[in-house]
């Protein structure tokens, strides 16, 4: 028993014992109270609660009822940088006391009134409050005091802010209209929001794994700050970044959110391996190394201008194109999934060109042959059976993606053979039919529109070289496809 709460208990005992039987001597009993009880109530209330404080108190708001103690008590403990103060007219009176008791100064609070009844006042002037200070991370809001309207404007602007929300409860002597003192106890209450931030969190998951990344991350961000002691939104917040910036091809912005992410995960799965993504976590680090790989390759085009390492890592650059494809297709938009898959087999075509030395951008034709008549005689033969297509003067230096699979057809490349000799214009005829479905697109040089139909028929075309690429290439196709897909929660 501490020397507090033995002198506390002395004086308690006086209290107790004095005469209330009419209003002088209640008035005296009060008095007592206030000067001899209620320093040594602060004094024993601070070192039984001042454990549960484990930070700075940068701001406070409370509300002031029909007893200044539970005020004082909790600015007592906590210590508060700056203080709001709301009263009614019938507790205006008792603001003294608190000033009194907790010897705030001038600088340090506001106090205001308020309309008792009124819950949405209540809430704005504590909004106004928190901007006001600049949204202090940090800030406690008690609601001990008031009617119970006030104590539903303040839990509900404490809950808007991300405060964290206490009151004062003791023994309370129903005769004496007071506490027991010495039973007072700081306690803390849930953020409601943790309550309903379930219900946001399946709204999130939700909005993922539909692909809207943005709308899930704010969410995530919101129940990060709401909810204390986890991890997991953190995680969730960071992953929904990485794919928001990956699917827009900011490969930077990806990485630096996945790997945030795979961090948070691998720190906490250990601990709990119950823990969010956990389970995921190995493909998760597979497609941050593989996001490095794409950075890799961004940073040798924007330097030196170098292809090599597009071409030596081509298998990422297609699984990532393919993937973003097979998201536009989910959402059934079919035109921008074609220009991805478009892209995909023009790098098709690239590629069996540099292996040959041969860059599309300015071709140096004697990589392919000697004598460059040979080769625009062998491709004018292929042309001249395909239908629509004029045969060409001179070999352009710049080439085409169609273009490019009539040259790999001259020069008999694998990606173009056929089991039977001379069918290799048959794979031109189909692939030029569907290339110009596509470049007759809105989003190509035309004004048509890409259904679902066409678009199925251009896929099988592009699914059906990318397989024959990774077959000659040596490419694990299905691994690095797999890698580049996004994970669903």
């Amino acid at each position: 028993m501490s020397d507090i709460y033995k002198k506390m208990k002395e004086k308690r005992d006086v209290w107790y014992e004095m005469e209330r039987s009419n209003n002088e001597q209640r008035m005296l009993a009060e008095e007592y109270y206030k000067t001899e009880l209620m320093p040594l109530i602060i004094d024993y209330f601070v070192q039984e609660n001042a454990n549960k404080v484990s930070e700075t108190c940068e701001a406070m708001v409370l509300t002031l009822g029909t007893s200044y103690e539970p005020l004082v008590l909790s600015i007592s403990v906590l210590k508060p940088k700056k203080v709001l103060i709301l009263y009614t007219d019938k507790s205006h009176n008792l603001l003294d006391d608190v000033i009194e008791f907790t010897k705030l100064k001038p600088s340090q609070y506001v106090a205001t009134d308020v309309d008792a009844e009124n819950p949405l006042q209540l809430y704005r002037k504590i909004k106004n409050a928190y901007e006001r200070w600049g949204r202090p991370k940090n800030i406690y809001v008690d609601f001990t005091g008031g009617t119970k309207s006030m104590a539903a404007g303040c839990a509900m602007a404490g809950s808007a802010i991300g405060a964290k929300l206490i009151y004062i409860a003791g023994n309370f002597l129903t005769d004496l209209r007071k506490p027991e003192p010495g039973s007072e106890r700081l306690y803390y209450i849930d953020d409601p929001y943790a309550v309903f931030g379930d219900l946001e969190r399946e709204q999130a998951i939700l909005l993922f794994n539909n692909m809207d990344y943005v709308s899930a991350c704010r969410i995530f961000e919101e129940l990060e700050q709401r909810v204390p002691g986890t991890k997991e939104y953190s995680a969730l917040k960071y992953i929904s970044r990485a794919y928001n910036a990956w699917d827009s091809l900011d490969i930077n912005g990806a990485a630096e959110n996945l790997s945030k992410c795979c961090e948070i995960v691998a720190t906490e799965g250990k601990v709990d391996k119950s823990f969010i993504l956990n389970s995921n976590i190995e493909k998760l680090e597979k497609q941050l190394k593989a996001i490095e790989v794409l950075k890799i390759i961004h940073c040798s085009i924007e330097t030196t201008k170098d292809k090599s390492e597009v071409f030596n890592n081509i298998g990422f650059l297609i699984a990532n194109l393919y993937q973003n494809a097979m998201r536009r297709e989910k959402q059934e938009k079919y035109e921008m999934a074609s220009l991805l898959l478009y892209r995909i087999l023009e790098i098709v075509e690239q590629k069996r060109l540099w292996n040959y030395g041969v860059d599309t951008s300015d071709a140096d034709f004697t990589k392919l042959c000697e004598d460059e008549n040979v080769l625009l005689e062998n491709a004018n033969k292929i042309i001249s059976k395909v239908k629509g297509l004029t045969e060409w003067k001179e070999l352009d230096k710049k080439i085409s993606l169609l273009a490019g699979y009539i040259i790999l057809a001259a020069v008999g490349d694998e990606i173009i053979k056929t089991k039977k000799p001379g069918k290799e214009t048959d794979i031109i005829n189909k692939l030029r039919s569907k290339v110009d479905t596509r470049n007759n697109s809105i989003f190509a040089h035309g004004f048509g529109f890409i259904d679902r139909e066409k678009y199925m028929e251009f896929k099988k075309v592009v699914e059906d070289f990318v397989n024959l690429l990774c077959s000659i290439e040596g490419i694990n196709k299905d691994e690095l496809f797999s890698i580049c897909e996004f994970i669903k929660l």
